[in-house]
């Protein structure tokens, strides 16, 4: 296949179904913070109805590819294309339009703290939407009800715990039905059994509102239960996209050290150290 592109996968299709098309398509992607480069010449493609991690160590990058698929940024340099349509060409309204179609569970859950778990999840809404408050009233407990928050509604984000914090933040990400979710680290600083549980919840809500999901995560164990596919992310380049069995049988000693959380220590050379340490580096 031309330029070594991968086929697109018939994700939850059975086999004689059309493949389907990609949802978002990252193109020599570069960015920068200041002179730092953070991703290089990054390419991926995100299928219709697939659940994608994106995982790797910390400052690998992963958080900045997911804000550049969201537009919260602009990349240095290559396309984002998000259901067909390049979001650094777009007009603001254009943009407005496509982030209808998209939802975000940011990984602090980012609930304003003035305004009660409802009224949060209506903010959507009352942002981009010309409802009456009636029907935002039953699309947020409509939402509240699928993620097992029924009867929190009127509670304040201070007197949630952490689970339930992150689940109201998934609530507001889906009360507009978005066809494309984004997770920023869903389950960090969450115990096994809740983090557990939001990952069903994540399984659910693709199976059930056919969803095209991305999820950003250091969380191995998360990213093996949930993922269709998983990009590996090495300081800011990509080292494989592939099935979750194909990534957790890799011969590449780079994604096993990350799998095994096994340090890799880095040959310096004495003259670039004593240079590092004199701050010429």
């Amino acid at each position: 296949m031309a330029g070594g592109a991968l086929p697109s996968p018939a994700i939850g299709a059975a086999k004689d179904e059309a493949p389907r098309r990609p949802v978002i398509e990252i193109e020599h992607l570069d960015a920068h913070y200041g002179a730092r480069q953070i991703l290089f010449d990054v390419n991926l493609d995100i299928f219709s109805g697939e659940i994608m991690v994106i995982m790797g160590g910390s400052g690998s990058g992963k958080s900045t590819l997911m804000r550049l698929a969201v537009g919260l940024e602009r990349p240095s340099a290559g396309v984002v294309r998000l259901f067909g349509k390049d979001i650094n060409r777009l007009k603001a309204s254009e943009m407005l339009n496509l982030r209808r179609r998209m939802g975000v569970s940011f990984q602090g859950g980012a609930l304003l703290s003035s305004l009660s778990v409802a009224e949060n999840i209506k903010l959507p809404l009352r942002e981009l939407t010309r409802l009456d408050e009636r029907t935002m009233d039953i699309m947020a407990r409509l939402k509240l009800e699928v993620t097992n928050l029924s009867g929190f509604g009127d509670l304040m984000p201070s007197e949630l715990s952490g689970g339930m914090l992150k689940r109201a933040a998934v609530a507001r990400a889906i009360v507009m039905d978005p066809s494309l979710l984004f997770f920023d680290e869903p389950s960090a600083g969450l115990d096994p059994v809740v983090a557990s549980a939001l990952d069903d919840l994540i399984l659910r809500l693709r199976d059930a509102m056919d969803m095209t999901v991305v999820v950003v995560t250091h969380d191995i164990e998360s990213a093996f239960k949930i993922a269709d596919r998983i990009t590996v992310l090495d300081k800011g380049r990509i080292l494989a996209v592939d099935s979750a069995e194909a990534i957790r049988n890799s011969g590449s000693e780079r994604i096993q050290n990350l799998l095994h959380r096994r340090a890799e220590q880095e040959a310096i050379e004495p003259a670039e150290y004593l240079r590092r340490l004199a701050g010429d580096a």
